[in-house]
């Protein structure tokens, strides 16, 4: 079978919209981690850094202690997350 460049793109868009639409939430958010952790995974820890900071520029400073398992580190890193999501009701 024979398709046009816009056929063949129609297609491909077609095949994604359909997967994505049978796919469950545990499917996409395994999906997004897997893709996600693609991109950062060639990163150096300087790149890294850098990328976390332009996410948000706190953050870094939060994660380093909690994967070091620093003590009261969990704490803050719940904090942390508390205090980004304490204004979601407003966006909604």
């Amino acid at each position: 079978m024979t398709l046009t460049t816009d056929q063949s793109v129609d297609l491909r868009k077609e095949y994604v919209e359909f997967k994505i639409n049978e796919m469950t939430n545990e499917d996409m958010y395994a999906y997004i981690r897997d893709v996600m952790m693609y991109d950062v995974k060639t990163l150096s820890n300087e790149e890294l850094k850098d990328e976390i900071d332009e996410y948000d520029e706190n953050l870094y400073e939060v994660l380093v202690p909690y994967v070091k398992d620093e003590e009261g580190s969990y704490e803050v890193m719940q904090e942390f997350i508390h205090d980004r999501h304490a204004n979601d009701w407003i966006d909604n």
